[in-house]
């Protein structure tokens, strides 16, 4: 597909792309976001992990992802079901915020992203 763009546009395409490519061009290359698992990252993080944890969890039951059960009300069949879901805690480099991401079975939940 073809895209034509007047030269003041394509002007203004080409310096956000630049600015981008700066933003994250670095002497030590591409960076890394360093995830930690839940316990690790709230020895790492204290306060600031349990906002992040708390926060996922509350967005994940906003979006009605899934509906929290206690095990013994579950019938054998519904445990069967179950996937095993694990919290990692960061901490984002260009914003010094820490976030938590909830994966289920510690694969990505985006297939398109893999």
């Amino acid at each position: 597909m073809k895209a034509d763009y007047e030269e003041h546009n394509a002007i203004l395409i080409a310096c956000c792309m630049m600015k981008i490519k700066a933003k994250f061009d670095t002497e030590e290359g591409l960076n890394f976001i360093q995830q930690y698992y839940i316990n690790q990252g709230l020895k790492k993080f204290g306060d600031d992990g349990k906002d992040a944890v708390d926060k996922e969890l509350r967005q994940m039951l906003l979006r009605d992802c899934f509906t929290p059960k206690f095990v013994r009300d579950m019938t054998a069949s519904e445990q069967k079901k179950t996937r095993s879901a694990m919290m990692l805690l960061a901490e984002k480099q260009f914003e010094k915020t820490i976030i938590g991401c909830l994966v289920y079975q510690g694969v990505g939940t985006r297939e398109w992203l893999l």
